[in-house]
């Protein structure tokens, strides 16, 4: 999830039952990292990673739509 007015660095949030993690999506071409996590385990997190990396493109040009340019993050 990526929000309407958010902050930068570019990010999308990964949110469930009582669980959420934010990843840093470092769209100038580094790889992503994890910046928060809450209550998910480390398989959720490789599954998440793995899912936001290979959407890198479209969620780096979603975020630049909303907040400008994200390889500024």
């Amino acid at each position: 999830m990526i929000y309407t007015f958010d902050h930068e660095p570019a990010h999308v949030h990964a949110k469930g039952r009582g669980v959420e993690a934010i990843f840093l999506l470092n769209c100038a071409g580094g790889p992503i990292e994890v910046r928060n996590r809450y209550g998910t385990t480390a398989a959720e997190e490789a599954m998440l990673a793995r899912f936001i990396d290979e959407n890198r493109v479209i969620l780096c040009k979603a975020w630049e739509e909303l907040h400008g340019n994200a390889e500024r993050a």
